[in-house]
């Protein structure tokens, strides 16, 4: 009865406030059952419409019907043949959670099946315990390009490497990035050239429809902020929250006085070079 319980004290878990046993851990003679039971209780969620009830209250709190997990990754809608709504800690080992709403997270299904699959969030690779993000209480990260590698010296593309940070980074953020790989897709399938040259062309695009004018080199940088703050309204819809970083770390390294940086946004917005 205490493995029923502590199993399905999801938010607990998730901050490392309690613990409880995976089910290597149950008595020999109850895993099957243990599993075999809680597997149906997870079919009847389905049966009987209450899991796509709950996708449908989800999707209706993501208005941009983005995974909250990557920030990228489009969510299937309501009513697909398979709803984008699966277990956060794998069935596998906590079954008593299998029926758990609580359990059941919105995730893309790259984020579920690439790179999460039956990985343990409340475990590390060594078996110690670990603090997870908790998909229905969960508090912004704040992205920052800003230890970026610019080139310098050399034509091609301005930035030779980016690095994305997370501010304030803790052992919540480690683990949603461990098990998610988010850092390495963004830079991999985000923030390529191709990207960051449309990115440019839209902030291009954004400057002709409002009208603005330059007369001194401040007023493209001033367009730029203005720019990113309107692009971070955006949330994750059209990765916003990456495209307004990209433009914060544009509006620094030009403040700095980065040689490359200004001829490029003067090129952006048609301003003649000196």
């Amino acid at each position: 009865m205490s493995a029923l319980i502590s199993q399905n004290r999801i938010q607990e878990l998730l901050s490392c406030q309690d613990n409880c046993p995976t089910l290597a851990e149950l008595p020999e003679e109850i895993r099957d059952s243990a599993e075999d039971l809680f597997t149906f209780g997870f079919g009847l969620l389905s049966e009987f419409e209450i899991r796509h009830r709950q996708y449908e209250i989800v999707c209706a709190h993501i208005p941009s019907r983005v995974c909250p997990f990557c920030g990228c990754e489009n969510l299937e809608a309501p009513g697909a043949p398979q709803e984008d709504l699966d277990h956060y800690i794998p069935r596998s080992k906590y079954p008593f959670a299998a029926a758990n709403l609580r359990n059941l997270a919105p995730m893309g299904g790259r984020c579920n099946k690439a790179y999460k699959k039956a990985q343990d969030l409340l475990r590390k690779n060594s078996g110690g315990r670990r603090r997870a993000p908790d998909p229905y209480n969960a508090v912004g990260i704040v992205v920052s390009l800003d230890n970026s590698i610019v080139d310098e010296m050399t034509p091609g593309p301005l930035v030779a490497e980016w690095i994305v940070d997370f501010v304030g980074e803790n052992e919540i953020i480690q683990t949603w990035n461990d098990v998610f790989h988010v850092r390495e897709r963004w830079i991999r399938d985000v923030l390529d050239e191709k990207t960051f040259r449309q990115w440019i062309g839209d902030f291009r695009r954004y400057c002709v429809a409002a009208k603005l004018e330059f007369e001194t080199d401040q007023d493209v940088v001033d367009a730029v902020k203005q720019y990113q703050q309107y692009v971070s309204g955006y949330g994750f819809r059209d990765r916003g929250f990456l495209k307004a970083a990209v433009f914060g770390f544009l509006v620094r390294r030009a403040d700095s006085g980065c040689s490359r940086m200004l001829p490029i946004l003067r090129d952006a917005v048609g301003f003649p070079q000196p």
